[in-house]
């Protein structure tokens, strides 16, 4: 497919809203009001796959900004499809009775592109490739990088991801304080 036809948005239509369409941080600090002290911060995703490393830049972005959290998945570990299962053994053993933030990258209709969605209760990762992975998370953030009709994931533009990725971290780190 040649490049052209890759729909790639442009950075002024990315809107990070919620699902009711605002951009106040109301709902993440209710959902971090749930998590308590020094939560768990589940970055999921790969960095070798520009559409899904929404997870392992946040988790970078939070280890670099010192983030008050216990945070696995970063671009130097991310945790993907491969070692999920192995992640949330550890963090249920070495983090007993604490609560889990999942990130994740999500895809939707091109309508939903740019848009940050949290909500209360876990994420399936990698359901969007048919993937029979570990539902995961107490309170899940997603973000919809592209609608894979117009884009598949590894085109997606990084500057839509990176944009995106910035955007959740500030939040986090803003709810952690």
């Amino acid at each position: 497919m040649p490049y052209n036809d890759f729909f790639m948005p442009e950075i002024s239509e990315i809107n990070a809203e919620s699902d009711n369409g605002t951009t106040r941080d109301f709902e993440f600090e209710c959902a971090f009001a749930t998590l308590g002290f020094q939560p768990i911060v589940l970055c999921i995703g790969s960095d070798r796959v520009t559409g899904d490393c929404l997870g392992p830049i946040v988790g970078q972005m939070l280890v670099e900004r010192k983030a008050n959290a216990f945070v696995y998945g970063t671009l130097d570990r991310p945790v993907t499809a491969l070692n999920l299962k192995d992640a949330i053994a550890h963090i249920n053993g070495a983090h007993i009775g604490k609560k889990v933030l999942a990130i994740d990258s999500s895809v939707g209709r091109l309508s939903d592109v740019g848009k940050i969605r949290i909500a209360f209760g876990s994420i399936a990762p990698g359901s969007a490739d048919g993937k029979k992975l570990p539902k995961v998370g107490d309170v899940s953030i997603t973000a919809t990088v592209t609608d894979p009709r117009k884009t598949p994931l590894s085109a997606v533009r990084l500057g839509t991801v990176y944009t995106l990725a910035n955007t959740i971290a500030t939040r986090i780190i803003k709810c952690l304080q």
